[in-house]
């Protein structure tokens, strides 16, 4: 879905359950973006020049040319979604990989917020909690070791952008 309030958290429903079924097959990057390829997806690769340097910087530039926004280290509202698509947020573990989490929109309001984040390390099952099982509610202050290196946040449209 497009509209930020339309992604939920719900790893059996989303993409019609790939992010379960095809746990193995996609990544952070494709959870974060909403877009399941069975590919393991990684930026810039959907557009024909993936990151090059394990940086912030590297790995921001090439999901762009993927067709994320970049948004900054601050997001302009952190109780209310974008007027389309959805955050993303970006981290590095320092000389060896990248890691995304996704804000999703959540029915209940939590601390005044109607909104959550959720991530899916590698492989791994998807999870709305930190490495201290403590709801995220702050990507900047959440506990994702060994990502220990917060980049920012980026919006994604899932029906704009090219992954692979």
């Amino acid at each position: 879905p497009d509209a930020w309030n339309q992604t939920l958290y719900d790893p059996t429903q989303d993409d019609c359950g790939f992010f379960v079924a095809h746990q193995s097959e996609n990544n952070c990057y494709n959870y974060a973006n909403n877009v399941a390829t069975d590919s393991f997806a990684q930026p810039g690769r959907g557009t024909g020049h993936k990151w090059e340097e394990n940086t912030c910087e590297s790995v921001k530039d090439a999901a762009a040319r993927d067709g994320l926004k970049w948004m900054g280290s601050d997001l302009p509202s952190l109780s209310e979604g974008p007027a389309d698509g959805h955050y993303v947020a970006l981290y590095i573990w320092p000389n060896t990989n990248f890691h995304w989490a996704r804000m999703d929109y959540d029915v209940k309001t939590v601390a005044g917020r109607a909104m959550r984040w959720s991530h899916k390390p590698g492989g791994t099952e998807v999870r709305d909690v930190d490495n201290d099982g403590k709801a995220i509610l702050d990507p900047s202050t959440a506990n994702l070791s060994p990502w220990s290196q917060f980049c920012g946040y980026m919006k994604s449209v899932p029906s704009h952008v090219k992954i692979n």
